[in-house]
């Protein structure tokens, strides 16, 4: 586990680096007049940020007892499927549907949650980030049939 740990933070300390490298070249701006480079770079250097952190905790904790979970890559394959499902049915169903059971998909499947509680988080969550995205801040997003 710790020597994945480290090789997955040398990877993405390598992206951030080159990703804050390549944003430097974009106008910066201001915190109140930001340009087009101020949200890549910000968000770079936090990728470097916790590259660092899972870095020097990989290095310094040595290796771990935990066991890996049975079945772990069969979830992560599932949960990448379900993922490529939502942005394919996302227009024909809508948004807050869509949204809906891939929440309820993710809860029930790979953390498993009571049914109650799952529905509740899926609905909340739906119709949350669509009040705060369609209404809020007017994105467009699909409505689907209902």
């Amino acid at each position: 586990m710790v020597r994945r740990d480290g090789i997955v933070a040398a990877m993405a300390l390598v992206f951030g680096a080159a990703a804050a490298y390549e944003s430097a070249k974009l106008p910066f701006g201001t915190v109140h007049n930001p340009g087009p480079g101020f949200f890549p770079w910000w968000t770079s250097a936090v990728i470097v940020l916790l590259a660092l952190i899972l870095l020097v905790q990989a290095l310094a904790f040595g290796s771990s007892t935990a066991r890996e979970e049975p079945g772990r890559i069969a979830k992560l394959a599932t949960l990448l499927i379900v993922l490529g499902a939502y942005t394919f049915l996302l227009d024909p169903l809508g948004y807050p549907l869509c949204t809906f059971l891939l929440v309820l998909f993710m809860l029930r499947a790979t953390d498993p949650q009571r049914w109650p509680v799952a529905l509740g988080m899926a609905a909340l969550t739906a119709v949350g980030s669509y009040v705060v995205f369609a209404i809020w801040l007017s994105v467009p997003l699909p409505r689907g049939p209902l």
